[in-house]
This record gives C-alpha cells, structure tokens and sequence, in this order.
C-alpha cells in the first residue's frame, strides 16, 4: 500500500533533517572547533615564529542537537560525531588570533571555537574526513563562550573506573627484550618486544596528519618499511599505551587496515581534554567485546609493573600545561645481563616527567618531540637526563620528511639543529649511538630510512602475519 502523499513528505523531512546531523559538512559552514594541537613550526635564522594550529571540527547543528542541548547533569561522553580536519598552516600566531577574534596568549590546546569557514572551503577534501590546509582568511571564528568551553569539555574528556592493579596486570608480565622505534614519517609509534619476537604492548600508535602523508615510508623498497600493509602487528594480542591524544601518536587507530583487532584491546590513556577524533577511538574500543580504555588520572604518580613504569606527567616550571606535558611517559628496563633503561617520553618535555633525574641506568631514549628543541633550549642547566655513563646514551630519532631523498623537506622543522647540538653534550650519543627513522641522520652514518631496535640486538623472528612491517629493522642501537 503507497504511503499517503502528506505523510511521505513529512518522511522525506525528518530524513533531510537527520542527514544534518551525519555529515560532515555543515550547510550553514558553521563548527564547533577543538583545538587539537598547536605544533610551533621552526623558522629558518631571522625568519618570524610561525604556528600549525589543527583544529578538528563538528557541524554546528550535530554539537547543539547532540551535547549542548542536553542537562550539564549529563557527564557520559558524547557519541561519536562526524568530523573533519582544519589546519592553519605555517601561519604567524598573531594571523592565527585575529581569525579566531582573539590575541596569541588567549590561545590553548584543548580550547573550543566557533569557526564558519569561507566559501568554497569544502571543496576538494585531500582525504576522507580531512580538510585540505586552509589560510586563515577563509576562516573567521571565535572563543566559545565560558560555560560551553566547560560543558564541551567535561562531555569530551576521557573517564573510567580507574585501577592501578588492572593497568599493572598488563605489563606485569611482560618481560622486555627490544624496543622498536617504528619509521611511521611524521609520528611516533614503538613496540615493546620479548626474548621470542612476540610484541608485548605498544606506546603509541601513530601516522602523520594528512598533509605530511608524503612523510609516510613507502610500501616496497630494500630497508623501507609499508605501515598499512595490514597495520601494526597484533601478534599475542598487544595493549596499547597512548602518551597524549595528539594525532601523530594515535592516528593508526583510524587508518589502518586491522582497527577492528586494534580496538579488540586494552588501551590505556591519560585523562585529556580528548576532541571529537579522540572520543571516536575511544567509542569503537569501548564498543569492542575485549577492547577496554583505562584513563589513568591527572596526579597519579609512578605505576610499576615488573620491568615497566608509566608516569603521569606534570608540566614542569616554565613549561606549558598543554597536551604534550600532561600525557604519560613509559619506563622500560630490557630484561638481559645489563638491566638498562629505555625512555620513551612521548612529546613531554623531560621537566615534566616527574623523579626522571633520578632514574638509574638509563641507556636508550626516543628523543622528546621528534627531535623539538621547544623546552631543551636554552640551557643550562640542561634538563636532559644523564644516561648511566657519560657519553653512552643510545639515542632514537623518530620523525618525518616530505620526499624519499635525504635532505628533503623536514615536517616542522624536526629535528631542531640546537636539539641535535644539546644531546651530545648531556652524554648521548656519537656517530655510533644515533639513529633516525628517516634518513641518513643525524650523525648516523647508516643509509636509508627504518624502523630502529634498541635493545639487545636479538632481531625478533617474522611473527607469521604476512607483510608485516613491524618485524624488519635496517637500524639498531645495542
């Protein structure tokens, strides 16, 4: 029987109206704006500081429909929205503020906005759910109001029924053998091995944000290593640890080809402002049969679980409390004759990693920030740690650049000369001791581009998984 003309129409409606709330875009090009990252873009000699601000943006209609019409009772975080991706790139802070109807100083990471994009803005997306950079002048936008910034932030932000003993459990059993610094282009992704090959966890999981995709190792090629071909290796079922919800350090969640297994998993985060791309991971662990997000608390302290030790990061004196210094830092003493330890800070400023000067035996460390000197200059006093012994720090670059050849386009500016120049002298690293992911540098002397072993020197066997590219290691530091 044919529905009735009127009541069919009033179908067709209510369907037009709910596509509002689905899409992306916005038919009035209006969004409500969290700003994800602010990453400072170093500058050659002489040259104006500029910013990349990434903001990750809801359609107006679907954040007025779906959280802020609700009661403020309402504490559960929000369902998944749709999103997209907005970048000033390579853009003066004070071009950045007057966009947004603000000044530099009035701007923060974990802060929302209210953007309308300018005409024409939609066209041309450069991938699925990512906006193509965008110059400020085609986006105009403002400070949200006072009680929807805490509103927005209080729905967004990460809980769980916190356990020490459950995030303890995880490691507790582990039994470290080599770390695997993983050539991802620009981002940070390292797997923690055993004796066995067998992966044991991660911390971070990460890919570089749209416009550095070049950044990202080709698929083939002799020491050249394919990430998405299927994805990071699942082999024994690894948890995750994720140091700060910055894209570059868990975007594999989104893109590679084995999420669905990704998710099925303990991820264990830190209790963030988490934006509209972060609550959608949250949501699809959550929502798998094993996957689980355990949030470890702001001022928790040290977690010790047999040879590993997370820590909750605090920003130190001078240090911005954004997202990079109040994430978490892992601990990994390598299970052999020497009992060494591995840093893998994240992006945390070594001032912000709390009892780190006191760390005894360290030996190998996954350089802060890709190689940023944003709170290692100046000195001194430096604030790098010392390594057991002077000059016999093993140190890891993991960073990316815009084009196979070495010398090429290097994203952000990573790593900074005076960060290069601050290691040595604090006892890490010689020609002999350094490694990067991403070319011949710096001071490596090794050719090519690859994933790094620190550790043993025991290359783990094939885990079985075909193609795998976590199993291959041109680059080792022993």
């Amino acid at each position: 029987m044919a529905i009735p003309a009127g009541l069919a129409a009033s179908y067709a409606a209510l369907a037009q109206q709910g596509s509002v709330y689905d899409d992306a875009d916005s038919p009035t090009d209006r969004y409500y704006a969290f700003l994800a990252e602010i990453e400072v873009v170093a500058a050659s000699k002489g040259t104006p500081l500029q910013w990349s601000a990434q903001f990750e943006l809801v359609p107006f209609e679907w954040m007025e429909a779906a959280v802020l019409s609700q009661p403020d009772t309402i504490r559960t975080p929000p369902p998944p929205s749709p999103y997209s991706l907005l970048v000033f790139e390579q853009a003066a802070p004070d071009e950045i503020a007057k966009a947004l109807g603000t000044t530099p100083d009035d701007i923060a990471e974990g802060d929302w906005f209210i953007i309308t994009l300018g005409r024409g803005s939609r066209a041309g997306r450069v991938i699925p759910r990512s906006r193509p950079v965008i110059q400020p002048i085609k986006a105009t936008g403002r400070r949200a109001p006072p009680p929807m910034q805490i509103k927005l932030r209080l729905r967004f932000t990460s809980r769980s029924l916190f356990s020490a003993k459950a995030v303890a459990a995880l490691v507790a059993m582990a039994v470290p053998r080599e770390i695997g610094v993983m050539d991802v282009g620009q981002g940070s992704c390292n797997l923690i091995y055993d004796v066995a090959g067998a992966p044991l966890f991660y911390v971070d999981l990460g890919l570089p944000m749209f416009f550095h995709n070049a950044s990202r190792p080709p698929v083939n090629g002799a020491g050249n290593i394919g990430i998405l071909n299927p994805g990071p290796c699942l082999a024994g079922n690894p948890p995750v640890f994720i140091t700060h919800w910055h894209w570059d350090h868990y975007a594999m969640a989104t893109w590679s080809a084995n999420w669905a297994a990704l998710c099925n998993r303990d991820w264990v985060v830190s209790g963030q402002p988490a934006g509209p791309a972060a609550n959608f991971v949250i949501g699809d662990v959550n929502a798998s049969a094993n996957g689980n997000v355990i949030v470890i608390p702001a001022g928790f302290g040290h977690l010790v679980g047999g040879f590993v030790t997370v820590i909750q990061c605090v920003p130190g004196p001078g240090v911005a409390a954004d997202l990079n210094n109040t994430g978490i830092a892992v601990l990994v003493r390598i299970n052999d004759l020497y009992q060494r330890v591995a840093l893998l800070s994240g992006d945390a400023a070594f001032q912000s990693i709390p009892g780190l000067a006191a760390v005894a035996g360290l030996k190998w460390m996954a350089t802060t920030h890709h190689g940023s000197d944003t709170n290692l200059i100046p000195a001194p006093p430096s604030p790098i740690p010392a390594p057991y012994a002077a000059n016999q720090g093993r140190l890891a670059y993991s960073y990316g650049i815009n084009g196979a050849a070495a010398g090429g386009a290097h994203c952000y500016g990573h790593p900074a000369a005076n960060a290069v120049a601050a290691y040595p002298p604090a006892g890490w690293g010689n020609a002999l001791l350094v490694e990067s992911t991403a070319e011949t540098g710096p001071n490596s002397g090794v050719a090519g581009r690859g994933n790094i072993l620190m550790g043993s020197n025991v290359i783990p066997p094939v885990c079985g998984v075909p193609n795998c590219p976590f199993h291959v290691f041109p680059k080792t530091l022993v």
